[in-house]
């Protein structure tokens, strides 16, 4: 089951903001989630003037890939 941890990304390291009890040497894997606003702001800034275009572009990506 996933577990969240809170942490900030510093000078190229992750630090947890709390203790971890994991072994050493744990693999783990970083999920990033973002608000939907923030991608939106990332198009908008990607597309300049033609931000329809962009979210068209997005979409045929997703429906290619399924």
């Amino acid at each position: 089951m996933p577990k969240a941890i809170e942490a900030v990304y510093e000078n190229g390291v992750i630090k947890p903001l709390k203790p971890l009890s994991l072994p050493s040497k744990r693999l783990i894997l970083y999920v990033e989630e973002r608000k939907f606003s923030q991608l939106i702001d990332e198009l908008e800034l990607e597309a300049g003037e033609d931000l329809d275009a962009s979210i068209e572009a997005v979409r045929d990506r997703g429906e290619s890939s399924s």
